[in-house]
């Protein structure tokens, strides 16, 4: 009888329900929310204050929301219509979930013990995350596979991957399984320590980025490794953060959608290391899209602002107009009037009675699903991440160095002078360019230009005149405006040395040089403007004031400049241009015994070799 009793003991020792002790409690919820706790056959309504034990599987409903807490004052919420399995954990909050669908926020508080890895670990089929001390929210959606992490306060580690410990059976079977009682205590605990340790080592490689404050990074289909982590909206991200309880509002039509907001956001933001305006760097699997975006809380998917969008330097990211906005209360984004936004598909037309609307949202959804990079984003596999280029406006905002060289040909035609015969000088000679176009935080970019020329005119162009010096140097300071991604503004001060005769009081001739100011404005025009090419023309006109140069005085005159070019982009960062350009002027010279009129030409034909930094 002894024996029956020790052996039944043994037996209830042994059980799931015993062995798993309470982990954390049900502290906040709202709505339906079920649990299928370990050793159960049917699930059961989740309820206020209940306790959570070990492998234990929720979900939530539509418009549900559930809070755990841990005996440390960790937490961890899951919002609507989600799913997730208490993997492996502590009471302490220390172990792993696994995130089956939905969205996920928590806020971890850090141990003592730094040489800990990560405090607590999230996996989902397509990433993992590892905290030690933090808040952030996750999302993943089945259905395009896509995983989402927004830091809102210290540092969280991503990394890509399904971080398999069993193999014959598809995701959601191995998940099952780890948490079922078909396996054994025994088995149990070394795969899951072995997933642990699995997950560990993915956090802790090359491939992982760390997300800090402010910052949005994801898994997609497309990219090989995760997404470099951006900063997001900062409207999008104090009303995510301040909407504690995930709420949701089914039917967004008539919310108070914000779209723009110039005010920079109330949290301590990191600022990112990516470029700004987004980069694909094909060589070292770096991809990131464009800063100031909205995340989509639904399909997971990150909505980047357009090309055309303006970079906003008080708050540090791109200002995202004309792609959706947020919802004011819950930080839900919402898509443009007359779209939808769709998992697997993208943004979509909603039907409209007329026919010229429908075309209208067809050929805007096209456009924003260019603007996400959907071919890439929504995908089933890794794949190489087409080509991305500077938009016009993007150029703007970085510093780029271009080095010219120039072919010249100058011609002066010499007239009206009482003492020398009228002719044409000509001569050819070779020049060089620095050009740099400084970063700029908006529609406005400073420029700065150093020029140098080389023409030796022959003896027998010359005539009567004698050359001094071949070189000629000039320095350009100034500022271009963009007005379209076709259209561009300059105004430029421009310090240039140029040819002009001259007689000195003993009738000695000379071809002298002098530097002039001109006041120059211009504008450029893209004819043509594709992803890798472009056409442009250009046309400038300055003013020259008058100027005295060895007792000879020089009227004002004006300057007319004529040019264009092709410009092709050899990779993202560097590009190469054929152009010519056509100068023109006239100078009226005079001096006591000397007068004259030169006009004065030069035509180049230049190669460009240019570098964004």
């Amino acid at each position: 009888m002894i024996k029956k009793y020790l052996f039944a003991l043994l037996l209830l020792i042994t059980s799931p329900s015993f062995a798993n002790t309470k982990i954390a409690t049900v502290s906040k919820i709202r709505g339906k929310v079920s649990v299928l706790s370990p050793g159960d056959h049917e699930a059961h309504i989740l309820k206020l204050n209940d306790e959570l034990r070990e492998d234990a599987s929720i979900v939530t409903y539509e418009g549900a929301f559930v809070r755990i807490q841990f005996n440390d004052g960790s937490s961890t919420s899951l919002g609507p219509k989600s799913k997730l399995i208490v993997t492996k954990m502590d009471e302490k909050g220390s172990g792993i979930i696994t995130l089956l669908k939905g969205q996920l926020r928590s806020k971890i508080i850090r141990e003592n013990n730094e040489a800990k890895k990560h405090k607590f670990l999230i996996r989902t089929k397509s990433a993992a995350l590892g905290v030690r001390g933090t808040e952030f929210q996750t999302i993943y959606n089945p259905e395009n596979n896509i995983t989402n992490l927004l830091t809102y306060e210290g540092e969280v580690a991503i990394s890509k991957g399904e971080h398999k410990i069993l193999s014959g059976r598809d995701y959601t079977e191995r998940v099952k399984a780890l948490s079922s009682n078909k396996l054994s205590r025994s088995q149990k605990h070394r795969l899951k320590k072995k997933l642990v340790d699995v997950v560990e080592n993915s956090l802790e490689s090359d491939k992982a980025v760390v997300v800090k404050g402010g910052q949005f990074s994801s898994s997609v289909g497309g990219v090989e490794g995760v997404t470099l982590p951006v900063n997001i909206s900062p409207k999008q991200l104090d009303t995510l953060y301040a909407n504690t309880e995930l709420v949701q509002k089914v039917n967004t039509s008539q919310s108070s959608v914000v779209t723009t907001d110039n005010k920079a956001s109330s949290l301590k933001i990191i600022p990112q290391e990516a470029p700004k305006e987004g980069v694909y760097d094909k060589t070292n699997a770096r991809y990131a899209q464009k800063s100031g975006g909205f995340i989509d809380l639904n399909s997971g998917l990150y909505i980047p602002p357009a090309g055309n969008a303006i970079f906003s330097q008080r708050q540090g990211v791109y200002i995202a107009s004309n792609v959706g906005g947020v919802d004011s209360q819950t930080g839900q984004y919402v898509a443009p009037e007359g779209l939808v936004l769709d998992a697997r598909k993208g943004f979509l037309a909603r039907n409209s009675a007329s026919k010229d609307k429908l075309q209208e949202r067809v050929a805007m959804a096209k456009g924003l699903n260019d603007v996400i990079d959907k071919d890439v984003v929504i995908r089933d596999f890794e794949a190489g991440v087409p080509d991305k280029y500077y938009t016009q406006l993007e150029l703007f905002t970085k510093d780029s160095i271009s080095l010219k060289l120039s072919s010249i040909s100058n011609t002066i035609d010499h007239s009206n002078s009482a003492t020398t015969n009228s002719r044409s000088i000509k001569e050819t000679g070779k020049g060089f360019s620095l050009m740099w176009n400084h970063s700029s935080g908006g529609k406005w970019q400073p420029v700065t230009n150093f020029h140098y020329k080389n023409i030796r005119f022959s003896g027998s162009e010359l005539g009567e005149f004698s050359q001094g010096s071949s070189s000629l140097f000039g320095m350009d300071v100034g500022m271009r405006r963009f007005l379209s991604e076709r259209i561009n503004f300059s105004a430029i001060l421009k310090l240039k040395q140029n040819y002009y005769t001259s007689a000195s009081n003993t009738l000695v001739y000379r071809l002298q040089k002098s530097t002039f100011t001109n006041l120059e404005i211009g504008g450029q025009y893209f004819i043509i403007k594709s992803k890798r090419f472009d056409v442009d023309l250009n046309a400038a006109f300055a003013f020259v004031p008058s100027k005295t140069a060895r007792d000879v005085e020089i009227d004002s005159s004006t300057l007319l400049t004529l040019g264009g070019g092709f410009r092709y982009w050899l990779s993202r960062g560097t590009w190469m241009k054929l152009g010519l350009e056509s100068q023109s002027t006239s100078f009226d010279i005079s001096s006591s015994n000397y007068t004259a009129t030169d006009d004065n030409s030069i035509f180049e034909v230049a190669l460009e070799f240019g570098f964004v930094l």
